[in-house]
């Protein structure tokens, strides 16, 4: 018999993402120009609760760190953003984002669901998805440590989305895809917080982390969307206000974007 997907969302408050700049796409390919008379995007915090598809999932973000990220150096090619935590300049070199400070770590760089970036020209398309993100973007510092964002067991460990692990909890699948190396092996029992391997760039050009979550059942495959199921204060995240941060349809609430079966 068909399992039908129970959701329950809980939401405090709106972040508003507005579209803005066109800007390096979300495989990490750069065509960027800055265009600088932006306002400053109050974002007010807004917290997720609950998720309920068949069982209860709840993760933890997939670092053992927070968000940061330095204005970098604007004598070298790069882009202004404004961002939750005041405008920032990222700068870009050989079509990648460049860390212009070793303690930098990540920024989120693409929600899950229809994304703005994905109708722009110049950006990777997901027909097969109706154009929808089946994951979220985290872009960042080239071998930082991407941590399991839940217990289970290591189900895959190779080259999928570059350098990939999954994780199998239940009947969910969590995947890290763009590893810079994987430390763990298919067979494994982890915990929440384990190393999983390095932010990398395997795969594209941009490193980035593709954190993906789907349900699993028999021939029924559904992508998550990973925001609701997070427990984290999404306004301690640098969030620019990019087309990969905003929604061509629909509610424009990164919390709200509706799962999909694919």
């Amino acid at each position: 018999m068909k399992k039908w997907l129970l959701v329950s969302l809980m939401v405090l408050g709106v972040v508003l993402l507005p579209s803005s700049l066109r800007a390096p796409s979300t495989d990490g390919h750069v065509a960027a120009v800055a265009q600088p008379d932006l306002t400053v995007q109050d974002t007010t915090v807004f917290t997720v609760a609950t998720v309920n598809i068949v069982n209860e999932l709840e993760l933890r973000l997939p670092f053992n760190v927070g968000s940061r990220w330095r204005s970098g150096d604007e004598s070298k090619s790069g882009i202004w953003w404004n961002t939750n935590q005041g405008e920032k300049y990222f700068v870009i070199e050989d079509g990648q984002f460049v860390s212009s400070d070793s303690t930098d770590t990540w920024f989120i760089y693409g929600w899950f669901g229809s994304l703005s970036a994905i109708k722009e020209d110049y950006n990777i398309k997901y027909p097969q998805w109706q154009n929808r993100h089946n994951g979220i973007d985290f872009a960042g510092r080239d071998g930082i440590e991407v941590t399991s964002a839940s217990d289970g067991v290591v189900s895959f460990a190779g080259e999928r989305i570059g350098n990939t692990v999954i994780v199998k909890t239940g009947n969910y699948q969590i995947t890290y895809g763009h590893l810079q190396d994987v430390s763990v092996r298919v067979g494994q029992q982890i915990k929440a917080g384990d190393l999983i391997g390095h932010l990398g760039n395997t795969g594209t050009a941009n490193p980035h982390l593709h954190f993906q979550v789907d349900y699993v059942d028999g021939k029924t495959r559904v992508a998550l969307n990973p925001v609701p199921l997070i427990n984290t204060d999404w306004s301690n995240a640098v969030i620019p206000n990019a087309p990969s941060n905003s929604f061509y349809s629909g509610l424009s609430h990164p919390a709200l974007q509706p799962n999909f079966n694919w």
